[in-house]
């Protein structure tokens, strides 16, 4: 028999509540997953497993209902105990009562139900079965209780039921409301009918809305509590010699399996046993199941190169030394595992910066960079422009198009990502250019270390570092002419100036603009303001620049390229003219005073390879319409 008392589920207490005074219940929710009950059989209890349509078996005949009829689409309708309830329900569906002499004839029967054979390749029509429900839910003699599962499958769109369909739930809901109450030796039963469906949505609104005999009742995945006992009670059918449990090691069970179905978590004992994984190492057996992976690239991490990210990153990165620096912390925390905070709770991603400041002052840049030293390859950053997001339903770019609708089975750009590759940089660049519903997604990363994409499936961040990129309080939009922007920081402006400039447009962005304070909550004390590129940090950009332009000509070209200072001098000067657009206006500079007219000429000349430019001159010209720049060379011609 299955105990009800206040370790039993919450919904399972709720059923035996509502059983007794309602003719129309609604289990949704977590219906795929296993059900997990407490039982007494004699002087002990203990705790089990079993599908839902097992569960509602033993539950209803434990309350006592002498007719217990499971139907789904496929299988028909079966009965707990297929004799005497079969008989019974076909005499009482024909109009027969059913006598206290009747039940005295019941002989020892089997207790399991018995599936009665269907003709191949034929499912069974709902409509009669669904009449003959209501029948005998309307008989005061037997008490009678059926489960209609995956009653979702019976609708194609509730909103837009067919004609079949409508006459199908408005059966249904009449034979809720023509069932008897059954009184027999100083105990009643309400005759009742049980829908277990996917999400009440799933059904037409007319069942329950405005409907006093109906009730509602979400099944929920495991809680914390429910997770907990489940390794006090399964520790044992872990691999090794599994003696004594420590609480430690039940508490990180519960936090690292959060969002887990019974089903799963019975997965995690086969795969302990199965790869001889023992539950002392759960964070590894964990990461094998969420991950398929047998081992961590965060474990295998070359300390010789984490030892010189400081040299690594500075090399890439020039004038950011703060960002550097809270970068370099990052790094460290990331490595330890530490970054989810002090807690046994890591679920959440490895690390969390938001960058901010002026445009072309490296931010981008730092996060290949980090991408590059962790993993050793740019291309593990996964980069989304924010600003392809900033449509309602956006949300769905990322995560998925629900079932139904285009590009279901596509996936989401974010989710099927994080699938690939669990080990990522992800870069939200410009976020707030993001659709404000997007940041409820962005709180579940990084408050839960995952999200549930289209197709049901859960997607972790914990192995993610996430970084966020802004430039508010940088420009501000011009209110008289739509579209333009104007410089909110300058460069004549000291650093910590630029600091709080930023970082005030930031709160005012979050708090009175969004009206979301949560979301700047969740962000905490990793926000990093970028400095603008300043003297003599251009020089070191410029040279750089000047040493991959040369490098480029050599592997494409064979040419050797030598530039004399006067060139570098001006090309200096020209980009100290625009560092309010960072490193790439250093960029553009070089592209229009040098690359572009360097080209030109190259191709005039049509050198062999081999042969030496030497740029010793660069000039400007102050055109009509735009600045014209001309190099003075020398060549020497490859060597015989």
């Amino acid at each position: 028999m299955i105990i009800l008392d206040e370790n039993t589920p919450r919904w399972i207490r709720e059923l035996g509540r509502f059983i007794h005074l309602k003719s129309l219940l609604f289990i949704h929710g977590n219906v795929l997953d296993l059900a997990s009950y407490p039982v007494q059989r004699g002087d002990k209890s203990y705790w089990t497993e079993t599908n839902l349509e097992d569960f509602f078996q033993r539950f209803l005949l434990g309350l006592g209902y002498e007719i217990v009829g499971i139907f789904d689409p496929v299988s028909g309708l079966n009965f707990a105990k297929e004799e005497p309830m079969h008989g019974w329900f076909d005499r009482i569906a024909k109009g027969e009562r059913i006598t206290q002499e009747d039940k005295a004839k019941v002989h020892p029967h089997n207790p399991h139900t018995l599936r009665r054979p269907l003709t191949p390749g034929v499912l069974p029509d709902p409509e009669p079965i669904i009449h003959n429900i209501a029948q005998v839910l309307a008989n005061r003699d037997v008490p009678s209780a059926f489960v209609i599962n995956f009653a979702s499958r019976l609708v194609s769109a509730p909103d837009r039921l067919a004609t079949k369909e409508q006459q199908l739930f408005t059966r249904i809901l009449k034979a809720s409301l023509e069932s008897k109450e059954v009184l027999q030796q100083n105990q009643s039963w309400n005759n009742v009918l049980i829908l277990v469906c996917d999400k009440l949505n799933d059904l037409p609104t007319f069942l329950y809305m405005n409907n006093p005999r109906a009730r509602s009742i979400y099944l929920e995945k495991p809680t914390s509590t429910e997770r907990n006992r489940f390794i006090q009670s399964n520790y044992s059918s872990f691999y090794g010699d599994n003696k004594t449990l420590a609480p430690e090691l039940a508490n990180q069970f519960s936090n690292l399996t959060e969002d887990f179905s019974y089903y799963e978590l019975l997965s995690l004992v086969g795969l302990s046993r199965r790869e001889q994984i023992p539950v002392e190492n759960i964070r590894n057996l964990c990461e094998r199941f969420k991950y398929g992976i047998t081992e961590s690239e965060w474990d295998k991490l070359d300390k010789n190169r984490l030892a010189k990210a400081e040299n690594f990153i500075r090399k890439r990165i020039k004038g950011q030394d703060s960002a550097v620096r809270r970068l370099l912390e990052l790094i460290k925390r990331a490595r330890l595992g530490l970054a989810a905070g002090a807690s046994h709770k890591s679920q959440r991603p490895r690390g969390v910066l938001f960058f901010a400041g002026p445009t072309g002052v490296g931010k981008t840049e730092l996060a290949k960079a980090l991408a590059e030293l962790l993993f050793g390859r740019e291309e593990r950053l996964v980069r989304f422009d924010m600003s392809e997001y900033s449509a309602a339903h956006a949300d769905q770019k990322l995560l998925g198009a629900p079932p139904g609708y285009v590009g279901y089975e596509e996936g989401g750009k974010l989710t099927n990502a994080v699938k690939e590759q669990p080990f990522s940089v992800l870069l939200f660049d410009e976020v707030e250019k993001a659709h404000p519903a997007i940041f409820d997604k962005f709180l579940q990363i990084l408050d839960d270390g995952r999200l549930t994409d289209g197709k049901g499936e859960t997607v972790y961040f914990s192995e993610c570092i996430i970084i966020f990129t802004s430039n508010l309080g940088a420009v501000v939009a011009q209110d008289n002419l739509p579209g333009a922007r104007r410089q909110l920081v300058t460069p004549d402006m000291t650093y910590p100036q630029v600091q709080e400039t930023i970082l005030q447009s930031i709160r005012d962005h979050f708090n009175l603009v969004l009206g979301r304070p949560e979301i700047l909550n969740r962000f905490g004390e990793n926000f990093v303001v970028f400095d603008f590129i300043r003297p003599p940090v251009d020089e070191q950009i410029i040279d750089r620049l000047l040493l991959q332009l040369t490098a480029s000509l050599a592997e494409q070209q064979k040419l050797q390229l030598r530039i004399q200072r006067p060139v570098r001098d001006t090309l200096v000067k020209l980009a100290r003219k625009h560092l309010e657009h960072g490193g790439r206006g250093i960029r553009n500079i070089l592209d229009a005073a040098l690359i572009n007219p360097l080209a030109e000429r190259l191709f005039e000349l049509e050198l062999k390879p081999g042969a030496t430019v030497h740029l010793y001159q660069l000039l400007e010209h102050n055109g009509q319409s735009k600045q014209r720049f001309t190099l003075e060379l020398t060549v020497n011609d490859a060597p015989a």
